[in-house]
């Protein structure tokens, strides 16, 4: 039991552990030795593809100050009510030219808080199919540039699925989008990835350092696609101090 509630203490398992609260109770010379919950959260944010830096991004760390204050609101709505962003189908575009703001932190927590609520349930999370994924848009780009010049079908089978989940995950995140050399291919896959998610009502969040009037160049994403991109999509300009550099990321 003490290994169980040690683990437990580690991670948001505890908040709703049942074993935890008391309302379960194991027999004296139970062998229970895994924590199912624990399983099945760690199973669906490796599945989200979380980088490690944002595990801990969540409702709990989220810290009000001078810089994020005048979106403080509307972030912390979000936090508390991640499912319902998702069921509407609306979506968020963190955009700000500085670096280091928040954006990708902010949207991570969105994101964990989403799968917390969900990974336990068997009509969102089935330990195969993500609830949500976090991709960084140039380093996806890259990758489905190499099927071009990889003979190697295993990279060639993991970009393709890679981006089929891209399209039919309940929750995406875009991260740092507009990022790196867009070609006329990265350009069209990401229309057809921005497109389906529209028509389908799925929630999406971009993040990026570059405003809307840059995206729409056609050197950048273009037109078509920014338009849909933005299409019932919450814009905050999330600004202030660079986190990053006054080590204060994770608030």
């Amino acid at each position: 039991m003490s290994d169980l509630f040690s683990t437990c203490d580690s991670c948001v398992v505890k908040e709703w552990c049942k074993l935890r609260s008391g309302e379960v109770k194991l027999p004296l010379d139970h062998l229970f030795t895994y924590c199912v919950g624990y399983d099945k959260l760690n199973k669906a944010l490796e599945l989200a593809k979380v980088p490690r830096e944002y595990r801990e991004a969540n409702l709990y760390h989220y810290v009000t100050d001078k810089d994020n204050a005048d979106f403080a609101e509307i972030i912390k709505e979000l936090l508390e009510n991640p499912v319902g962003f998702v069921k509407s189908g609306t979506n968020l575009a963190l955009i700000n030219k500085y670096k280091g703001t928040g954006k990708t932190w902010t949207a991570n927590a969105v994101l964990n808080e989403f799968v917390y609520k969900v990974c336990r349930d068997q009509q969102w999370f089935d330990y195969e199919s993500p609830v949500a994924k976090y991709v960084k848009f140039g380093a996806w780009a890259n990758r489905q540039r190499d099927i071009y010049t990889r003979n190697d079908e295993q990279f060639t089978f993991e970009a393709h699925k890679e981006l089929n989940q891209m399209r039919d995950v309940p929750l995406l995140i875009l991260d740092d989008i507009g990022s790196g050399r867009i070609t006329p291919i990265i350009r069209d896959l990401i229309y057809d990835v921005i497109d389906f998610r529209k028509e389908e009502q799925k929630s999406t969040i971009f993040t990026s350092n570059f405003p809307d009037v840059v995206l729409r160049k056609d050197e950048m994403l273009g037109e078509m696609v920014v338009s849909r991109m933005l299409y019932n999509t919450m814009v905050i300009p999330l600004g202030g101090r660079d986190r990053r550099a006054d080590n204060t990321y994770n608030y």
